[in-house]
């Protein structure tokens, strides 16, 4: 991913992307109708799984040139993907994939293309008019220019090759599709013969051949195999090793033969209906003088055209002649085979639709439109009107009324195919069995032809050919449709799910078709019928001949297979037993296969991949055998990918006769290994997390534990003890007026250094507190060295509330300040001369010892009007007597928080706070900042007692860590409970992604034979809070934990006095929660981070999770590295990657590794992302959260805002989004070839050539290496969406105010999107060991950018269920989601209402998945309560 989101250059002077579309994989569609091959139509691929047999054929073909010769729905085509894919990383040459029709061939281009799609591929038809290329020099190179794989039909490559428009040396493998059909004059068979077999004789270089086939013959002619070898140079091969998994896979359908003859024709059989006999006499009508194509060749005036002419005349050769006899046929022949009903019915649509499509003109070929305004003139005379709506078995012939018959007796949920030969029949008989009363309730019925809607060919309008072709083909591999009326498109090759209902509504030509079409009963209890019209057909007497002998080969299969059963039966005696000698746990042969299954099915929970072993049996020299010829043999059993390369593939250890026993015994000895190599525990079966960590019990909510360190008692008792003391200068300073004062403070021990911290007053006022740098040490030893005033201050600022009695506090203060003695407090009376110019500097006093800012001098009563708050005695005191105007001293200030303003009491309008009688007060002869230094001089106190403790915990048990800031770990020891001058949630974010970071590399290093799913577990194991938890309360950290919140005093200061009685605190508990322990053991981490990098951070993980032993980050960085092969070559399809990543690796076979998915199981992958994918998580995370608190302008962020930005950042929606962005850029030519049909009959007069030079964008993601179709699947679908919702995101990530979540949630992008891109960072990470090389890629992606945008605009990122139910406040959120109906496109929709409490405050519909209406209906509910807060009401509802 790019920075700039569209390209692979980065810019840092502006983070938002272009708007620029990005292609699914550069895949180019040369040729195309936009209705018929638009992306939104276009149907995914059938999944597939990469089958044993499918990896077997796959080595084969490799060794060489093979024809796969494997029944239809077992997988031929994942064969060639497969083969394609390895092909394609060895070398540069052109992949060309040969099918012999254009859909096949379509089809089959969108399996590759959405399997391989990081490589360019074009799919050639004839519609591109390669013949017209010749015409203009280097249109071939333009248009193969950067191409890796071509899919056409067989006669295309002929052709280019033939005419030396493309060099057989140029192709690196030829895939042939229905190979069979590779015969006579067929088109492959002539490039075989006339360019192959000629350049290999000449000993030039010829392409790989790969030969795809259901049936090795095209006719009933069986011996037809060998030749067909001979054509493609190559042998055929079918699957012996692995013959029970393609039993399974492929079933038998039962053939049914029902004969119709017998059943009495339709009323009227044999007449024509009336509108057929108007038809006809439009037909006779027409006027030859008036024929467009006469009047063209009159207006030639040339000998040759009048020849032609005459020629025409006689012979009522032109368009519309042509046109009208046809139609007439047709609908003589739709009467006798389908019925009265159904000829009307055709006749209708055929002239509706061609009058409707009258009113679109050819602008190219205004005969084209003469021919169309001449035709509809003679079809407005037949007045076609519409059969009744819903046909009757009257209407209907009698082999349609067998059909009804047949499917309405069908057992079970059907479906099924009908095939017919001719396309209007499709059309017409799946309209039928739509409305049928019989049929239109069980079966939803579409129809595919296929061939009618070839891109370019000329549509024929009597074939009432459907613009949803392959909509409806769509339609029923999704289960919306579950019956198909298809012509032999469906025969072969075309990608349909399993039907049970296959009926041969028309005979088939041959034994193709036959074969073909039974292949498509795949599902069990699945029938093929048969419709003939009685029981003497001589067609039928074939297939019953040929269904006997398929029959009598399968029994004979049967009765060898149970000759083999009586081998396989034998025991194997005397094998050896594994077992473990401490549980007395033992695993014998017999056990070791299903034990083996279990232990693959464990290793993870990742989609797309098939975790069961596979297993090749072989002679004794590694030949593949025949499973049904005895003899010895050996088994290798393969194991997933996810394993390390020693531990993937074992052999048996001796020769068996028995398959099945060489197959345990391989995975025997696959067991074994995996018990020494410590994959599974004392009792031999897969680890558990318990097996990987000895784990603490988990403590929920609050637990028991040791009271926090109390340091004053040891300090009362130094102050005892006579011990030194120890000195600090103190100032204490007003931010908002002059005041300050300035002290030293004594100690009988070392006084720990403090910055400097605010201590808030009020709403408005603040004050600073600084203390000197260097202590000073006293030789006056166990009293303060000056009058100590902190007994006085104390008195000034609480004397109102308690009575200070001459007893010593801990801290000795001893004022600087020149000229002021705190000792000689003795108020004066006050007078309006000697109060002028004092406040506020003095506070005043009454009787009580009340404290009273004073702030004016009032010579009578005031009106009770102007006063606030008036004195008891007021209204009796005299009038003229003076008045001080006062206000009231705080009974506590002093707070480490700003006060919240929201809280603010409102001032008065009256002028006067409070008022008092002048002659009741004094006024102090201390200035007030002492009274103010007494009144924080509780604050003061706690924050030197959190220093103390900190102190006593660096210098005592952190000593390893190397922290050298003590404000580190007061801060790391602080929990936000406490109220206090700081809190550790900052540093536990930070701490818990470095231990994070270090465990997952240290766990990565130290057990290199654990699969991703192992290390994992242990990495959650070590890094859980009840594993923290335990290892603080070990630790005896629990003591350290200052929770207890900060309060001014309640019962008055404690004095060294009170502190020597006080009984010790070893022995008391309290109560905290166990994750509270937990993050300050991950703040102490964070600490040691920032004081001496990773280093300091592992010794303090190690000081309190010894498991994690680690010398040093780049120790175990060396180890991974080393473990990667240096000598592992790049595939030929990633050399571009490294250009796009901005990194260029020493060890190619890490890139590698992290662009191979565990599907990809294929002979030579060495390892899979898992592993890496593992690392690259916690180095992303680490990145982010570096950067994250690295922020501090204009201040550092809050916790919270830590928190949720880095979910915004490092969720696997916005990281797939990203991915899905980030592109390199290729060369493409496209060619566009424009024909104007001015001749008669169609006929091409003049061609335009045009080369539309363009780049196409190759999607990062697109360079993963798999082998699952159904992945591919996922991909394509994910494209499509993120097309379609590309700019929404978009605009809301660089522009709008609010974080996409909904409309990510709605991308529905599977994890692997962002498992590919941590995957490459974390061979980033091992390759280079530098995380700002990592940090370079994470900007590279756009991830640091978007943070820039978010944090510079203030972006609303909190997700909005998170954000609900914080506006709910104790309100219950609850949501419900409901079905909301269908879309346009016929998908199934959801709704969600959101109640609060009992109140539903908003309802949103038209949303695909149950999470997208939740967040979508959060957003709304979000909205609707904070307009409430400005005055608004009511529920808000957004549908669609």
């Amino acid at each position: 991913m790019a920075s700039d989101y569209g390209s692979s250059s980065s810019s840092e002077l502006d983070d938002e992307p272009s708007l620029a579309p990005v292609d699914a994989g550069g895949s180019i569609l040369v040729s195309g109708d936009p209705e018929s091959t638009s992306e939104d139509e276009l149907p995914s691929p059938v999944a597939m799984t990469a089958r044993a047999y499918q990896l077997e054929m796959l080595e084969e073909s490799q060794k060489q040139n093979i024809i796969v010769a494997m029944d239809t729905g077992s997988g031929k085509t994942q064969v060639a993907v497969l083969r394609i894919q390895a092909d394609l990383e060895l070398g540069e040459k052109i992949v060309w994939f040969l099918a012999p029709t254009v859909s096949l061939a379509l089809q089959q281009f969108e399996v590759i293309r959405a399997q391989i799609p990081g490589v360019q591929s074009k799919f050639i038809c004839g519609k591109d008019d390669m013949h017209a290329w010749s015409s203009k020099p280097g249109v071939w190179d333009a248009v193969l220019l950067n191409t890796r794989i071509v899919v056409s039909t067989y006669q295309i490559l002929l052709d280019a090759v033939a005419h030396a428009f493309v060099r057989l040396e140029s192709l690196g493998l030829v895939v042939v599709d229905e190979a069979h059909n590779c015969v006579g004059k067929n088109a492959v068979k002539r490039l075989m013969d006339e360019h192959y077999f000629v350049n290999k004789a000449k000993g030039l270089a010829v392409p790989r051949m790969l030969g795809l086939t259901a049936s090795p013959v095209m006719r009933s002619n069986l011996d037809d195999l060998e030749a067909l070898e001979q054509t493609l140079d190559a042998v055929c091969k079918t699957p012996s090793r692995h013959r029970d998994e393609l039993v399974a896979q492929v079933n038998r359908p039962e053939m049914v033969t029902v004969p119709y003859g017998s059943l009495p024709d339709p009323d009227g059989a044999g007449s024509p209906t009336p509108t057929m006999a108007r038809l006809r006499k439009a037909y006779l009508e027409l006027d030859m003088r008036r024929d467009p194509d006469i009047l063209w060749l009159l207006a030639k005036k040339s000998a040759q055209g009048r020849i032609r002419l005459q020629k025409v005349y006689m012979k009522k050769r032109t368009v519309s002649q042509t046109q009208m006899k046809s139609f007439c046929a047709r609908s003589r022949e739709m009467c006798e085979r389908i019925g009265p009903w159904a000829v009307d019915y055709y006749i209708h649509m055929v002239i509706s639709r061609y009058l409707k499509d009258l009113g679109t003109p050819n602008e190219l070929n205004q005969l084209a439109n003469q021919q169309m305004r001449y035709l509809a003139e003679a079809f407005q005379k037949v007045d076609a009107l519409p059969p009744p709506l819903v046909p009757t078995s009257a209407a209907l012939s009698a082999k349609v009324r067998a059909l009804v018959s047949i499917l309405e007796s069908h057992q079970g949920n059907p479906a099924g195919i009908v095939f017919v030969k001719e396309r209007a029949t499709a059309s017409v008989l799946s309209h039928i069995l739509a409305t049928h009363p019989q049929t239109r309730t069980r079966y939803r019925v579409g129809s595919m032809v296929g061939t009618s809607k070839i891109p370019g060919r000329r549509k024929d309008f009597l074939d009432l050919s459907q613009k949803d072709d392959l909509l409806s083909l769509q339609a029923f591999r999704q289960g919306k449709t579950n019956l198909l009326v298809a012509t032999s498109v469906l025969e072969e090759g075309i990608d349909v799910p399993a039907c049970n209902l296959v009926v041969c509504f028309d005979e088939p030509d041959n034994l193709k078709s036959f074969i073909q079409r039974r292949g498509r009963a795949r599902m069990s209890a699945s029938r093929l019928y048969l419709l003939v019209h009685d029981e003497s057909d001589g067609p039928l007497a074939r297939w019953h001949t040929l269904e006997r002998e398929m029959k009598q080969k399968y029994e004979d299969d049967m009765r060898e297979n149970e000759l083999l059963a009586d081998i396989e039966r034998v025991d194997a005696l005397g094998y050896s037993v594994l077992r473990d000698e401490t549980t007395g746990a033992q695993i014998t042969i017999n056990d070791a296969k299903q034990h083996l299954e279990h232990f693959c099915a464990t290793l993870s929970t990742r989609k797309f991949v098939d975790w069961r072993p596979y297993y090749v049996v072989h002679d004794l020299d590694g030949n593949p055998v025949d499973a049904r010829v005895p003899g010895l043999r050996k088994a290798t059993v393969h194991l997933p990918v996810s394993l390390a390369p020693e531990l993937r593939r074992f052999e048996s250890r001796q020769a068996w006769p028995s398959e099945a026993n060489a197959c345990k015994d391989a995975a025997f000895q696959a067991y074994a290994r995996l018990y020494e190599v410590g994959l599974l525990n004392r009792h031999l079966l897969p680890i558990k997390e318990a097996d990987l960590l000895k784990q603490a019990v988990p403590h929920a909510g609050l637990v028991a534990v040791r009271e926090q360190m109390d340091p004053w008692p040891l300090i009362a008792q130094a102050w005892r003890d006579n011990a030194p003391t120890s000195r600090r200068s103190l100032a204490v300073s007003c931010q908002n007026t002059s005041m300050r004062a300035n002290f030293e403070i004594v100690l009988p021990v070392e006084i720990p250094a403090m910055k400097q911290f605010v201590i808030y007053w009020d709403y408005s006022s603040s004050w600073l507190v600084s203390m000197g740098p260097d202590p000073d040490v006293s030789n006056v030893r166990g009293q303060v060295d000056g009058p100590d005033v902190a007994s006085t201050m104390l008195a000034m600022a609480f004397g109102y509330r308690w009575r200070f009695k001459e007893k010593q506090y801990p801290i000795g203060f001893v004022c600087l300040d020149q000229g002021i003695r705190l000792d000689d407090e003795a108020p004066t009376a006050i007078s309006a001369e000697s109060m002028a110019g004092v406040s506020p500097a003095r506070l005043v006093r009454d009787a009580a010892n009340n404290a009273f800012f004073y702030l004016d001098w009032l010579p009578t009563k005031p009106s009770a009007t102007l006063v606030r708050k008036t004195y008891p005695s007021f209204d009796e005191a005299p009038e003229n007597v003076p008045h001080a105007v006062v206000k009231r001293w705080p009974k506590k200030a002093g707070s480490f928080q700003p006060l919240d303003t929201n809280h603010m009491p409102v001032p008065g309008s009256k002028p006067y706070p409070q008022v008092l009688p002048a002659d009741q007060l004094r006024v102090d002869s201390t200035p007030a900042v002492y009274a103010h230094v007494g009144m924080l001089i509780p604050a003061i106190t706690h924050v030197l007692e959190a220093h103390l403790v900190a102190k006593d915990l660096l210098e005592n048990r952190l000593e390893v860590t190397g922290i050298t800031d003590l404000s580190l770990v007061v801060t790391a020891i602080t929990a936000r409970a406490a109220r206090g001058l700081t809190d550790y949630e900052r540093l536990e974010f930070l701490g818990d992604s470095m231990l994070k970071f270090c465990t997952t590399i240290n766990c990565s290093a130290r057990n290199l034979h654990y699969p991703e799913g192992y290390l994992s577990a242990l990495k959650d194991r070590i890094v859980a809070n009840s594993r923290l938890f335990q290892a603080a309360v070990d630790f005896g950290l629990d003591r350290y934990v200052i929770y207890k919140q900060f309060s001014v005093y309640k019962r008055g200061p404690t004095y060294v006095e009170d502190l020597l009685e006080r009984p010790t605190a070893a022995a008391r508990t309290r109560k905290l929660s166990s994750k509270t322990l937990a993050d300050v053991v991950e703040a102490l981490i964070g600490a040691s981070f920032l004081s001496g990098g990773s280093a300091k951070a592992l010794a303090c993980i190690s000081l309190f999770l010894p498991e994690v032993k680690c010398d040093s980050l780049e120790h175990d960085r060396e180890i991974l590295y080393n473990e990667a092969p240096h000598d592992e070559p790049l595939p030929v399809t990633m050399r571009r990657l490294e250009s796009l990543i901005g990194y260029t690796f020493t060890k190619k076979s890490l890139l590698v590794e992290a662009m191979t998915h565990p599907s990809c199981n294929s002979p030579g992958v060495r390892a899979s992302l898992d592993r890496l994918e593992f690392l690259g998580d916690a180095v992303l995370d680490y990145v982010v959260v570096s950067k994250l608190f690295a922020i501090d302008d204009p201040a550092p962020l809050e916790n919270s805002m830590l928190h949720l930005l880095r979910t915004a950042l490092v969720n696997g929606d916005i990281l797939a989004f990203l991915v899905m962005e980030w592109s390199i850029q290729q060369d493409c030519v496209d060619v566009e070839t424009t024909a104007d049909d001015l001749g008669f009959l169609g006929s091409r007069d003049r061609t335009t050539i045009k080369l539309v030079r363009s780049n196409t964008a190759i999607p990062f993601w697109s360079f993963l290496r798999h082998a699952s179709p159904a992945l591919a699947a996922h991909q394509r679908a994910t494209v499509q969406r993120h097309a379609a919702l590309r700019s929404g995101i978009l605009h809301d990530l660089y522009h709008g105010t609010h974080y996409p979540w909904a409309r990510l949630c709605r991308l529905q992008a599977q994890k692997v999107f962002s498992d590919v891109f941590e995957s490459v960072l974390g061979a980033v990470w091992v390759d280079s060991g530098s995380v700002e090389e990592c940090a370079r890629l994470v900007e590279r992606i756009g991830i640091l950018p978007l943070m820039r945008r978010l944090l510079r605009d203030g972006v609303r990122v909190m997700h909005p269920k998170e954000e609900l139910g914080a506006l709910a406040g104790n309100r219950t959120v609850e949501y419900e989601v409901y079905d909301d109906g269908e879309d346009g496109d016929g998908e199934r929709v959801l709704g969600c209402r959101v109640l609060v409490g009992v109140e539903e405050v908003a309802r949103v519909g038209g949303c695909l998945l149950k999470e997208e209406a939740r967040v979508r209906a959060a957003g709304v509910a979000c909205r609707v309560l904070r307009e409430r807060g400005r005055g608004g009401r009511g529920v808000t509802s957004c549908e669609g």
